[in-house]
């Protein structure tokens, strides 16, 4: 998809000009445009096929108003339909901007078409090019970056692209975007997808402090629903001790949500939320979720979401599918379309912000991973090494943990958690160094024993750390013969992972949890193999200690 697709050509205006005068304008093409009329003060806006003549019939109808300037946005995408959309847009949008007067008696027209999503996205990057011709002034969210408080603190300091994005979401709820378009639709949640790091969670807490503080929204019922206990008990604390207007009480499990209706619901991470395969010990929860909403076990989590929330706003990530639970990509986007029969808001957000190394680290990993990495990468201001001990690896996460803090050894499926029914027993043994699996499910991250433990991706998921120190187990290994990365299945010890799975899935299970262990970290990622195959190929892709 086209980065800028847009033209926004300005020219003067004069109740003086002749309909030759107008004709003279050169625009791009001569498709469908969106204008803007405005004098600094008021403005007016409108679509048209034919600029030139419209610019003439406004003399009179706008007189009194000595419009001054027409901006005209082109671009070869615009069809009548997306047009008369934008439109619709820019009115509702720029009246709640508040940089102009907007006069228009209406909203525009209310449009319905297939290829809305596309055309939305698009509009997201107009609003941007609007910003910089000083036609809109984005909105305003001092109140929620003004200093780098806390980690998920809503009065972090935003990148560029997370300020766009809560934008987007803003301008998505105030356009009326979501709003059904008849009585036999549901309200279209907005769904913004983002690799790791790219500040989900931040932008998720700072969206729910945003919405609290706006006399637009601050008497709805608002909760925000995370899947991962760690991350949850994590955002408790923050809008506790924190963030101005906030509960804890805000922050609830999926199950909670089957106890009462709320107005919003943002959910972060919805590819963590489950369905009913391999639940194991939360099956009783899931089977009294779904009963207490009149849903039989067909149903799941997301589903939960759905019915007990007028507006939806869901944060995921495509790639981190890691076990048979999970709601993959493609059933997210089904569900919500059968839903309510007319799909989502899509947003994307696109800028790494988690680790040094940049955006370029994300898809070096998956491409390691899934074998299709051309040639070594290195990064500036990132610490990415591939040990041959995993003693010395281990001594130097204990370093970076008394320098820094935040630096953790973790590990995929490989062990069996021994440890659970006896503290005196290892659950991992490498070059006869005894490790346990982490204990603490709650608050592991700040728990002080945490250095000596291994963490799990289910305590790690969504969760920044400074270093980490990753062992790929005996679960994966290297085919010399096949050229092949390969799962083992003797060593992998995670029945919500493998029951029922298929080859093909539980290959991906397993390569995305190690992606998603291996894009933790901020100042840098150790690597310890157990396999000696697979050691030796990640030679040519991670540099040696």
């Amino acid at each position: 998809m086209q980065q800028t697709i847009f033209n926004i050509s300005t020219f003067k205006y004069s109740t003086s000009y002749t309909q030759e005068d107008f004709e003279k304008w050169e625009l791009p093409n001569d498709f469908h445009c969106v204008y803007i009329l405005e004098n600094g003060k008021d403005a007016y806006i409108g679509e048209t096929l034919v600029a030139a003549i419209r610019a003439y019939q406004h003399i009179s109808k706008f007189q009194a108003l000595s419009f001054q300037r027409m901006h005209i946005i082109t671009s070869d995408l615009m069809e009548e339909t997306p047009a008369k959309h934008y439109e619709r847009l820019l009115i509702r949008l720029m009246k709640v901007d508040g940089l102009f007067n907007v006069v228009n008696r209406t909203d525009g027209n209310k449009t319905h078409y297939q290829r809305k999503n596309e055309f939305e996205l698009h509009f997201d990057r107009l609003w941007n090019q609007l910003i910089d011709k000083k036609l809109v002034k984005q909105k305003s969210f001092q109140l929620i970056i003004n200093s780098n408080a806390y980690k998920y603190s809503p009065y972090i300091t935003f990148t560029d692209g997370q300020t766009d994005a809560l934008t987007y979401i803003v301008n998505a709820l105030n356009s009326g975007e979501t709003a059904p378009f008849s009585n036999k639709y549901k309200r279209r949640p907005i769904l913004i997808n983002g690799n790791a790091g790219t500040g989900k969670t931040v932008i998720a807490t700072s969206l729910f402090h945003y919405l609290r503080n706006n006399s637009s929204y601050k008497n709805k019922k608002i909760a925000m629903v995370v899947a991962n206990e760690q991350m949850r008990n994590i955002l408790k604390n923050v809008f506790h001790e924190t963030a101005e207007g906030l509960k804890k009480e805000d922050i609830i499990s999926p199950i909670e949500l089957t106890k009462r209706k709320y107005d919003i619901i943002i959910c972060d991470e919805v590819h963590a939320l489950r369905r009913g395969e391999n639940l194991v010990f939360y099956k009783k929860h899931f089977e009294e979720g779904n009963k207490r909403l009149g849903l039989d076990n067909t149903h799941n989590e997301l589903d939960w979401v759905l019915e007990q929330s007028e507006y939806q706003i869901l944060f995921y990530d495509e790639k981190q599918i890691i076990k048979r639970s999970d709601i993959r990509d493609e059933y997210i986007k089904e569900k919500i379309l059968n839903n309510n029969q007319i799909g989502f808001r899509p947003i994307e957000l696109k800028t790494q912000m988690r680790n040094n190394a940049g955006d370029a680290y994300i898809d070096y990993i998956y491409d390691i991973l899934y074998q299709r990495a051309p040639q070594k990468r290195t990064f500036e201001n990132f610490d990415f090494k591939l040990f041959t001990s995993f003693t010395k690896m281990k001594e130097e996460i204990l370093h970076k943990e008394d320098k820094h803090g935040l630096s953790k050894l973790c590990g995929g499926y490989a062990w069996k958690w021994v440890s659970k029914n006896d503290i005196s027993k290892p659950d991992i043994i490498i070059d006869g160094e005894e490790i346990r699996w982490n204990r603490d499910k709650k608050m592991w991250i700040g728990n002080m024993d945490s250095k000596h433990e291994m963490g799990s991706v289910y305590t790690l998921r969504g969760l920044d750390l400074n270093y980490v120190g990753l062992v790929i187990g005996p679960d994966l290994n290297f085919d010399k013969k096949d050229n092949q990365i390969k799962v083992n299945k003797k060593s992998l010890f995670s029945n919500d992972v493998k029951k029922g799975a298929t080859e093909d899935e539980l290959k991906e299970y397993v390569l995305n949890t190690y992606a998603l262990l291996l894009t933790r970290s901020i100042k840098g990622t150790y690597v310890y193999v157990c396999d000696e195959a697979l050691r030796e190929y990640l030679k040519s892709f991670i540099s040696l200690v």
